[in-house]
């Protein structure tokens, strides 16, 4: 059993159009690091420090401190004469819709996994994550902590009984992120779920799911074209959360007249990304978002390519 060690989650982009809590893209764009270690103690989890560009936005990492303690009580590990110790780099910004909290869940659970030898399944991982994610998100989002912690495009299925399941995809793809400047910030997560209608029409939701099936087909086939036509198909979820985009239709029209497949949500926004066949193309729409939209102000524009997963460093 190691002392002490550190591991690296990316930044990820979930939904992509009609796979709501289902479907993310980890996204090498921007990354979390959680460093644990073992101190003599009682059995508590313990966040030491919280630094890095964005750590005066994150609070106290309360989410990586939860994903532990939920990792511990599903494994049943207890250790009652030791702490863990977490001290947390926060790399992605939260509230963008980038999957910082997840980041930071993801790689708490899979060091402290390593650290402690608990040889847990991806599933254990992704419940636990997933459930320390409530703590700032107000909701398990198991779609983005699967992605930081598989990398690459990833799906995540709940059974009847609560089992969790999780899949890579080894996507070959370059995205641009766009993040206009909002006023949401601490509680967007929340607000973009409450907002969200609670009855869909069946016909609705049987297109939405076809239209799933085949995004995840484009996905596994490396079919970018269709992969992009997919992600902006979408009936549910985004036509009620663009609204509360800043120059949404603006800045959809620019990327896509620059070259993009596919414009869509990043999460619950207010990110955008942009889907292109390449990086030139990447560069193209990069700088038609930064410089030739009417009322873009972004705060971030990044070209991202498609991340690996979860790692020690």
């Amino acid at each position: 059993m190691a002392g002490k060690l550190r591991v690296r989650a990316y930044s990820s982009s979930a939904n992509l159009g009609p796979g709501f809590d289902v479907v993310a893209v980890a996204l090498d764009a921007f990354f979390d690091e959680v460093e644990v270690r073992l101190e003599s103690g009682r059995g508590n989890v313990i966040v030491e420090s919280v630094y890095g560009p964005y750590a005066s936005e994150s609070g106290r990492a309360e989410t990586a401190r939860r994903a532990v303690i939920e990792l511990l009580e599903i494994t049943g590990n207890r250790l009652e004469d030791e702490d863990i110790v977490l001290r947390v780099y926060k790399g992605i910004p939260p509230g963008r819709g980038l999957g910082s909290s997840g980041a930071s869940a993801a790689a708490a659970v899979k060091a402290v996994s390593i650290l402690l030898d608990l040889d847990a399944d991806i599933g254990t991982l992704v419940r636990a994550a997933g459930r320390g994610e409530i703590v700032a998100a107000g909701a398990p989002h198991f779609d983005s902590v699967a992605a930081s912690l598989l990398g690459g495009f990833t799906v995540v299925a709940e059974e009847v009984d609560g089992t969790i399941h999780a899949h890579s995809i080894p996507l070959q793809a370059f995205f641009v992120i766009y993040t206009p400047r909002t006023v949401l910030g601490v509680g967007k997560a929340d607000f973009m779920r409450r907002i969200l209608p609670e009855r869909i029409d069946l016909s609705r939701a049987v297109k939405n799911w076809s239209r799933l099936a085949m995004l995840i087909v484009a996905a596994s086939t490396n079919n970018l074209k269709l992969l992009g036509k997919m992600m902006m198909q979408d009936e549910i979820i985004e036509p009620v959360r663009w609204k509360y985009v800043p120059c949404y239709a603006e800045a959809r029209s620019t990327a896509l007249e620059a070259g993009a497949l596919g414009v869509t949500l990043s999460g619950a926004g207010p990110s955008l990304i942009a889907l292109v066949q390449d990086e030139a193309t990447a560069r193209d729409v990069a700088s038609a978002l930064a410089n030739e939209c009417p009322c873009c102000d972004p705060e971030i524009v990044k070209i991202a390519k498609v991340a690996p997963g979860a790692s020690k460093i």
